[in-house]
């Protein structure tokens, strides 16, 4: 898909809209950036340890939210627009980490909870408070989990969040959003389980 600015421009507009639509509603939304350890792979790879890591933690979330996440209709869970990055590194003032790291690829999420779930404090509140459950050193695949609360000019953070579309490395084809179908929520599951227990059982 050849993203011209025209359509770079309607697709600001419509996820913003989407955002703001959840938000009248009470509905609150967060910018994360998740920033990563240094994953070994190919590139194929390294990208699909760092989707997986993102679904990891939006499942985490969820079990926090519901009780029984599986029987929660999708439009009521968290919607979660996830867009791969790159620094720009003349404009870059992060930790050397971030740069090295992967080439410095890192993924910002514009992240909406519902209202009225289980969580008893707002998303960047629980990252901030539970950073140490998610992220840290190596073997861990996440070094850090940035979370800041949106409260206004929705738009330009949506726009810098899905800004990794206009990257050829990334693309409109590399963003991803959450939830997926619970079928499909139910495979990736299953499927990481699997790998998990052969890593167990090969140590």
């Amino acid at each position: 898909m050849e993203l011209t600015p025209k359509i770079i421009e309607d697709l600001t507009y419509g996820y913003t809209s989407m955002v703001e639509e959840r938000m009248v509603c009470g509905a609150t939304a967060t910018l994360l950036t998740f920033q990563f350890n240094h994953l070994s792979g190919s590139t194929s790879t390294v990208n699909k340890k760092m989707q997986e890591t993102v679904e990891k933690v939006y499942s985490q979330i969820l079990t926090r939210c519901f009780k029984k996440p599986k029987n929660v209709p999708l439009v009521e869970m968290p919607l979660w627009i996830a867009t791969p990055d790159y620094p720009v590194l003349k404009h870059h003032k992060d930790n050397f980490r971030t740069i090295v790291n992967n080439d410095g690829r890192h993924i910002h999420v514009i992240a909406v909870m519902p209202p009225n779930t289980r969580m008893t404090q707002t998303l960047d509140d629980h990252f901030h408070n539970e950073q140490f459950r998610y992220s840290g050193y190596k073997p861990r695949p996440l070094w850090c989990l940035d979370s800041q609360r949106i409260t206004h000019d929705l738009s330009v953070v949506v726009d810098y969040g899905r800004k990794g579309i206009k990257n050829p490395r990334v693309g409109f084809d590399g963003q991803f959003i959450l939830p997926r179908t619970h079928s499909e929520m139910e495979s990736v599951r299953a499927d990481k389980a699997d790998r998990e227990l052969v890593n167990d059982l090969n140590f």
